[in-house]
Formats: structure tokens, sequence, C-alpha cells
């Protein structure tokens, strides 16, 4: 059966909390800084991706912070079905 998704692109550039609310959902680090994500320090040019499987929502919350060495700038994908 086909299901319809869309995907949400924001973009922050604050710590903050980050939620997910979605089915798959990936972090890219498009700053200088090293953004932090749950301990998880993603370099610049990194990504982070949380994949989901067929019908789960992933509904964490997640602690989003930076080392402030830099730019501090991430973009937040999510995949949401309709």
């Amino acid at each position: 059966m086909k299901k319809d998704f869309f995907e949400y692109f924001q973009l922050y550039n604050i710590p903050q909390e980050l939620r997910a609310d979605c089915n798959e959902l990936t972090v890219i680090n498009l700053g200088t800084s090293v953004a932090i994500i749950e301990g998880l320090e993603i370099q610049s040019g990194d990504q982070y991706i949380s994949p989901g499987n067929e019908n789960e929502v992933n509904n964490t919350r997640y602690r989003l912070s930076f080392d402030n060495s830099g730019t501090n700038v991430v973009l937040a994908i999510r995949k949401i079905y309709k």
C-alpha cells in the first residue's frame, strides 16, 4: 500500500530541544562549530541519521547544543507520513 509523506526542513542555530516527531530524522551540521546531540559530537559537514521502519514514529526529544567555536547551524530534515 502506498503511503504519502512529506519532508520538513528546519534550521537551528541556538541550543534547544530538537523534537523528532517523525518517521526518519537527519541532522546535518552546516556550520563550523561542533554540534552536539545528546552528547554525540557532529563535526562540520557530518550528519546524524535516525532511520525509521515502516509504521514507526520517533518521538524522541533531543538536546541540541554547540561548542561555539565558529558558526552554529544545523539542518534537521524530518520524514513525516500524512
